[in-house]
This record gives structure tokens, C-alpha cells and sequence, in this order.
């Protein structure tokens, strides 16, 4: 089992995306980014995510929730994307088409994260 870290995440979005698109964030963006994502999945599966020692069962979501977050900020930073890149994967749709990719990504984590389930506490209340 490899543990990952919020860096860890940080180095694996850069590598999907590409550092050109990533690098335009400063690190302590990027960092923030990323927890604020965690956070969002502590809250959907009820669990305890750190920002480090993170499994690898939550990292798909943590990263396709990075990037969604990512590129969403990149549309409405600049105007929009032309082109994203994912690996051999290309899609040209002309401005403001990575908001519908970036819309995809973003429920991918989603389904990502119902697959995980969601940890339930009960309490039993006793009146008297």
C-alpha cells in the first residue's frame, strides 16, 4: 500500500494535467486547493482523510477532484480552455469546452466517492 500526502497528490495532478496549466498556481494555492478537496470527501464519506497518509483508496477521487477544481478555475480565469490534454487523450472543443470536461471530471470523484460508501454512527438514546 503506498500512502500518498497532500504533496503527493500535488506532483500526481501536475503530471496529469501538465506542469504548464499547474504551474500558474503557487504552491500554497495548489496545497489549499487540494485540502479544501479532502475536505469535501471527509464530509461525503463521513471518514477522517488527512493530508498526509492518505490510502490509496481515496486517492483517485482526491486527484480527479483536484483537477475538476483546477480546471474550473482555469475557464474562469482565462476565458475559457481551448484544449486539454490527458495523456494520449485530446479534446479541442474551443473556449469554454473545458468546463463541460472539467464538469465530467467532477462527477467521475463523485461516483468515485459513492463507491466508498459512507461510514454511518449511531446513537442509542436511552429516556428515562
Amino acid at each position: 500500500m503506498v500512502l500518498w500526502n497532500v504533496g503527493s497528490i500535488a506532483n500526481h495532478v501536475g503530471n496529469y494535467i501538465g506542469w504548464p496549466v499547474v504551474g500558474t498556481l503557487s504552491g500554497t494555492t495548489l496545497n489549499e486547493i487540494i485540502t479544501q478537496e479532502i475536505n469535501f470527501a471527509n464530509t461525503y464519506t463521513n471518514e477522517s482523510i488527512g493530508t498526509t497518509n492518505i490510502a490509496e483508496r481515496y486517492q483517485p477521487a482526491l486527484v480527479d477532484l483536484t483537477v475538476s477544481k483546477i480546471m474550473f478555475g482555469t475557464e474562469m480565469q482565462q476565458g475559457g480552455i481551448d484544449s486539454v490534454s490527458l495523456g494520449e487523450l485530446s479534446v479541442s472543443q474551443g473556449a469554454g469546452g473545458g468546463a463541460e470536461l472539467a464538469k465530467e471530471m467532477r462527477n467521475n470523484a463523485i461516483l468515485r466517492l459513492k463507491e466508498l460508501g459512507r461510514f454511518v454512527r449511531y446513537k442509542r438514546v436511552i429516556g428515562g
